[in-house]
């Protein structure tokens, strides 16, 4: 379970670390004039376009629209094209990391759970599990092939993890299933805490 919560504090910091910076940018944004709108006040917010990071609506988990900070709003061809992308490509990432930790937790209510891992990168054919000496082993492999003006060249990832089975698990009880969201689902019948493991 401590691992569990060790977990939640690792994303819970890396989304503070992506908001801050966020943060940073937008005021940097703001010191300098020629991005601010040449009409003061915009009809609508930039979270509209889904641009903004601080948008209090549904679909955004921030916890106010600039709006409600500044009285002058930007419009969004204020923006140069690298400013949106860069917001937008930040707004991607805080979601995808809290989709994966809630998949990952949701998954985890299952008390049968031993362990799950995250193998994203890596094919379902790729990995393999192994239990023995009351451990089990995740290993996950990948090769890949380049064509060069050179000649071929090979790219090798390999990635291991290993958990030790709590007491009263039997090494032939552990099953596991790869699923298609590029998680190991490590299993036993009996009831234990689970363990979240990540091979990023």
């Amino acid at each position: 379970m401590s691992l569990c919560c060790r977990f939640l504090e690792d994303a819970k910091r890396d989304l503070k670390k992506a908001d801050r910076e966020i943060r940073r940018q937008m005021r940097l944004m703001d010191l300098h004039p020629h991005y601010l709108c040449e009409t003061h006040l915009h009809p609508h917010c930039l979270c509209d376009i889904h641009l903004h990071p601080h948008c209090g609506c549904e679909i955004h988990p921030y916890p106010h629209c600039l709006c409600c900070i500044h009285p002058l709003c930007c419009r969004p061809s204020c923006l140069t094209v690298w400013e949106r992308k860069a917001i937008k490509a930040k707004l991607e990432l805080a979601i995808f990391i809290r989709r994966r930790v809630n998949r990952m937790l949701n998954s985890c209510h299952d008390h049968k759970v031993l362990a799950l891992m995250d193998v994203k990168g890596f094919d379902p054919d790729e990995v393999t599990v192994k239990v023995k000496d009351g451990k089990v082993k995740v290993l996950a492999e990948h090769e890949e092939e380049h064509r060069t003006l050179r000649g071929k060249e090979y790219n090798y990832t390999n990635i291991t993890k290993e958990i030790s089975l709590p007491p009263g698990v039997h090494e032939e009880e552990v099953t596991y299933t790869v699923g298609t969201n590029s998680l190991v689902k490590i299993e036993t019948p009996r009831k234990c805490y689970p363990c979240l493991l990540s091979l990023l």
